[in-house]
């Protein structure tokens, strides 16, 4: 890629490149991502229970609409710039059927491509129980749904770590120890898997909503002691 890239320059066509990379989805690598991957894995900050305390703190000190966003994102495993756009959605007096689905308990996030559905970063579904749903509508279409940048300030002003970033790895870590298989973790983090199983032959358990339902549920339980 750098080669490429080098040469690219020399070659005065280094636009028509950066948009074969865009067109392609190619990535730079340095070659120590794996690593990397190990020494997150055995680091001792980012543990479960060391990342679910730092995010009770969060949801302890900041106002509640906030507090409410950070438990939605815990909750879903989207990213943060997502989980707003989420939250702000299911607050604008959306009809159910449109982004909510009551039969299926599940925040359908395809129906809105241009938010959801980016190049390199994608949001299908969330599972979310009537009971969470109900909750998060609770505080009206008044009031302003906070954003990621605002949640980052309110952290700055009270002094501590902006940790929301945690929260996606909280999702995906209570799921799998709570025996969801690794490719319906993926997929709820709108990642799929390229393989000819995942592709072509995989296929969903009929209890899976319950099963992950029931996870997320003792996942809110937990930040909320």
């Amino acid at each position: 890629m750098k080669s490429l890239t080098a040469l690219s320059k020399y070659l005065g066509c280094y636009e028509q490149w950066k948009n074969t990379i865009k067109q392609y989805n190619l990535k730079w690598t340095t070659g120590n991502e794996s690593i990397a991957s190990l020494e997150r894995f055995f680091n001792p900050n980012l543990t479960l229970d060391s990342m679910l305390q730092r995010i009770k703190e969060m949801i302890r000190v900041l106002p509640a609409t906030m507090a409410a966003v950070i438990r939605f994102t815990v909750l879903t495993g989207l990213r943060p710039a997502e989980a707003c756009e989420s939250v702000r959605l299911l607050r604008s007096g959306i009809p159910d059927p449109k982004y909510y689905n009551p039969s299926q308990q599940c925040l359908e996030h395809f129906r809105f491509p241009d938010i959801f559905l980016r190049a390199t970063k994608k949001a299908y579904i969330s599972y979310l129980s009537l009971s969470n749903y109900q909750w998060i509508r609770t505080f009206g279409p008044r009031t302003p749904t906070p954003t990621w940048n605002a949640i980052r300030l309110a952290c700055r002003r009270r002094r501590i770590n902006m940790d929301m970033h945690l929260c996606r790895r909280i999702f995906a870590s209570w799921l799998r120890q709570s025996g969801i298989q690794p490719e319906v973790v993926d997929m709820l983090q709108g990642r799929v898997s390229q393989s000819v199983l995942t592709r072509h032959y995989l296929v969903p358990q009929s209890s899976l909503k319950d099963q992950v339902l029931d996870a997320l549920d003792k996942l809110r339980r937990e930040i909320e002691l």
